[in-house]
């Protein structure tokens, strides 16, 4: 066992202790390299010669670097496009989806509101019953928002467990004392909600901003239900039609008499592929990066309660 003297010296940890710290580090280093592992590939590809990729002859280290798949990329429009548009989705939607579950968790998370129970059940059932695809794009296109940027505004805007960790988190922050004390100096809901609440949550308020920005940066399914034009679509729509080009053009890659353009056409896409991806990665991790901190107090701390 551990002993501590009186004194305060640090304490002597026992064998076996030793030994499941250090086995929990080697397991921690092998999960980490198991993680990181296909992120690093998925660099060094995109800086290698396509044709040891495709050969599968690269493993460690980039082979043969060259930058001509990210010169190709810039110079690609459907991808800038795509780049461009799914900025606009992360920035905008992760604000109003942001704003929207910060205005339903504020009276969610009042003891006086008569209709708190209520609503959180329906909201609960909504998780877990839907009306399906085909209701959905029914409704979407009969209110005209099909093939309009504003469906990924707009579908889907607030997920339910986001809105009851801010739910949880705005209780936790003892807003019944708060809001009865600015009550009591004659201020409104409205006045404590922007000049109290949002200033007091701005762990929370980042962290919703920072997953419904992610969540909007990776959704592709949604874009490729309800958006056709090319205008319109995010990166990923653009990323999974470059996959499938990259696929169809190696199939037929034996039924082709002109296979040395086919074959160009194959080094290009493979070196664009890898390139999209580290693209569209780069900076959702950089933002993760960024607000690591903000988004730890504000899970752990919209955790505390139900």
């Amino acid at each position: 066992m551990s002993k501590m003297s009186v004194t305060g010296r640090k304490i002597r940890s026992s064998r076996e202790d030793m030994v499941f710290e250090i086995l929990t580090k080697i397991l921690l280093i092998i999960a980490c390299l198991i993680v990181l592992y296909p992120l690093y590939f998925i660099i060094i590809a995109s800086i290698s010669n396509p044709d040891y990729v495709i050969s599968g002859k690269l493993s460690l280290f980039p082979v043969d670097v060259t930058f001509s798949g990210y010169r190709k990329i810039f110079k690609f429009k459907n991808l800038m496009n795509g780049y461009k548009n799914s900025f606009f989705y992360a920035i905008v939607g992760g604000a109003v989806s942001a704003a929207l579950t910060l205005f339903a968790a504020y009276p969610l998370s009042k003891n006086d509101f008569s209709g708190r129970k209520p609503f959180t059940i329906f909201l609960l059932i909504t998780m877990f019953f839907q009306g399906g695809m085909i209701p959905l794009y029914i409704v979407v296109n009969k209110l005209g928002l099909r093939n309009t940027p504003y469906v990924l505004l707009i579908v889907n805007g607030i997920q339910v467990w986001n809105l009851l960790v801010t739910r949880s988190y705005f209780k936790t922050n003892h807003i019944e004392s708060l809001s009865e004390a600015a009550e009591i100096d004659g201020c409104s809901h409205f006045g404590y909600f922007f000049k109290i609440l949002l200033p007091i949550s701005k762990p929370i308020i980042i962290t919703m901003v920072l997953f419904y920005a992610v969540w909007q940066w990776n959704d592709f399914f949604r874009a490729m239900i309800y958006l056709d034009k090319p205008d319109y679509q995010p990166l990923q729509i653009v990323l999974k039609e470059l996959l499938a080009t990259a696929q169809i053009s190696s199939a037929i890659y034996d039924l082709m008499e002109n296979q040395e353009a086919l074959t160009e056409m194959l080094r290009a896409a493979e070196q664009m592929k890898y390139g999209v991806i580290v693209m569209a990665t780069l900076p959702m991790m950089i933002v993760y990066l960024i607000m690591q901190e903000y988004f730890v107090q504000g899970i752990t701390m919209g955790s505390v309660k139900g």
